[in-house]
């Protein structure tokens, strides 16, 4: 009976040491499958069936939450808790509120000459809520935050340089030499 259990304990140690210290076939290979899968590519069309799945999911995500926040409002009704209902009207009204007003400053801000990132960046900063102080406060960042331009003067005759034509090391040899060789009698 001890050598069965002597006979165990080495099969036991044999295997811990086999699984501690894996051969080098085993850790090359492991090697190759990282590096094949670092290297491999990712077809279009399956980066946009993942895109497309992952953008069903969201909007599905979205839909249950409207729903369970239907059935939350419906439940509230049903047991006449009229308090919590109007609190949530309000907030929901607030939300509304905010969005539309960061809606109305970033098309203030393109008006006054931002592109889209700029504004997205710069809805931050205006101040205000009615239209009066939106507009003060788009006048103090217009004199600090420059409108990005990308335009040039539309006037006639106002085209581009002319860019030298480029010149290669053999062309530049073949002009020296010919300025020299006249002078050289052979």
């Amino acid at each position: 009976m001890s050598e069965e259990i002597k006979n165990e304990t080495q099969t036991n140690i044999d295997e811990s040491q086999a699984q501690a210290n894996p051969t080098d076939e085993s850790l090359n290979t492991e090697g190759q499958m990282k590096e094949s899968v670092g290297n491999q590519r990712i077809p279009y069309e399956r980066f946009k069936a993942k895109v497309d799945e992952a953008n069903a999911l969201k909007e599905k995500l979205a839909e249950i939450e409207r729903e369970q926040e239907e059935a939350k409002r419906k439940e509230l009704e049903e047991t006449e808790q009229y308090k919590e209902l109007y609190e949530q009207a309000i907030k929901e009204k607030e939300q509304a509120r905010q969005e539309a007003l960061a809606i109305r400053k970033q098309a203030l801000l393109s008006q006054a000459g931002y592109d889209n990132e700029q504004s997205k960046l710069l809805v931050k900063l205006v101040e205000g809520d009615d239209e009066e102080s939106i507009a003060e406060s788009i006048k103090q960042i217009q004199s600090t935050v420059p409108i990005k331009d990308d335009y040039a003067d539309p006037s006639a005759f106002n085209g581009a340089k002319a860019k030298p034509k480029t010149v290669d090391a053999e062309e530049l040899g073949r002009d020296a030499v010919s300025r020299v060789l006249h002078k050289i009698r052979l």
